[in-house]
Parts: C-alpha cells; structure tokens; sequence
C-alpha cells in the first residue's frame, strides 16, 4: 500500500478569468474524488488532494500547457517525512517550475513528539 502525499494547492489566473481559462481547469481536472476544495473566488482556487506516494508532477506539469495564464503552487507532505512546495507558471511560452523538497517529520515522528505527557497523544488546542 503506497503512502498517502497530502497536496495543497492553489492555482491563481492572473486576469479576472475573462477566457474561461480557471473555470475550465476546475471542470475538467478537479473532478476527483480526492479532491476537497478549501477556497474558490473569481481569480483562483485552493485545494486539497491525496496522491499516492508524492505529487503528481506530470499533472501539475500538463495544467500549465492546458492554461498557461495560471499560475500553479502545491505545498505537500508525504506521511514518511517527506515534504516540499512545488510552483510553476508561464513565462514567454515557457514553462518555468521551481520545486524544493525536504525531510520533515514523519506520521510517526509526530505522534511521537506531540504526545500528551498524561494521556498518550496531544489533543489539539487553539
């Protein structure tokens, strides 16, 4: 069973989307069913999606081709520690992708260092 790769994403349209280009991209790419929308407004959306293992890099790199007048950012984590921001965007009709990875800490690494000294595991408190 692959690792889950949590993205989160936002594509931002550099002009108040008067091609159609961020409507088109939301209809025909985020149709997945691991796909939760977090925030839509006329000039970008952000979201969350679970990949197996790490991004999907060929999508990502497929969206800027398809709507070159977006600009595309993915924060992600992978559960092993693995974690990274990947962006691209169009310059000139050139795709430019500038991406950076890291080791973070793990699913376990984090239970373990967030663990509530009485109780086992840390509740969240905001």
């Amino acid at each position: 069973m692959p690792n889950d790769c949590w993205n989160h994403i936002t594509i931002t349209c550099e002009r108040e989307d008067e091609t159609g280009e961020l409507r088109r991209l939301i209809m025909n790419e985020l149709q997945r069913e691991t796909v939760q929308v977090v925030k839509k407004g006329k000039r970008g959306i952000i979201f969350d999606m679970l990949t197996p293992w790490n991004p999907d890099y060929e999508w990502m790199e497929t969206l800027l081709y398809r709507y070159p007048n977006c600009w595309v950012k993915n924060e992600w984590s992978e559960e092993s520690g693995i974690a990274g921001v990947w962006v691209g965007f169009v310059v000139n009709h050139q795709p430019i992708v500038r991406n950076l990875a890291w080791e973070d800490i793990s699913i376990e690494g984090n239970a373990f260092l967030f663990m509530d000294e009485n109780e086992g595991y840390c509740e969240e408190k905001v």
